[in-house]
């Protein structure tokens, strides 16, 4: 995958959510972590990105649903959610 589509997802979640640079930052940094584990090596980019913004929302004020990220990203919520899940496991 390019750079430039991998930063085109992220603003993308930027702007449609209205999130913070240190949001974005976040949320690329939590990729990048769990790209270095095994499990998620294989999985789709825009899958790990979508589920990278769902976690970051978790801890702020202005949560993002799954039916929020599922509307922008177009990937079915329980895929979403089911990746979410590995990611808690391997915390």
């Amino acid at each position: 995958m390019k750079r430039q589509d991998k930063i085109t997802i992220y603003k993308k979640f930027q702007e449609e959510f209205n999130l913070d640079e240190a949001e974005v930052i976040n949320a690329e940094n939590l990729h990048l972590d769990l790209l270095a584990k095994n499990p998620f090596k294989y999985e789709s980019f825009y899958l790990i990105a979508a589920v990278c913004f769902y976690a970051v929302s978790q801890v702020n004020p202005k949560k993002i649903t799954l039916e929020d990220i599922e509307k922008i990203s177009h990937i079915k919520k329980e895929e979403i959610e089911k990746c979410y899940k590995l990611i808690l496991e391997t915390e």
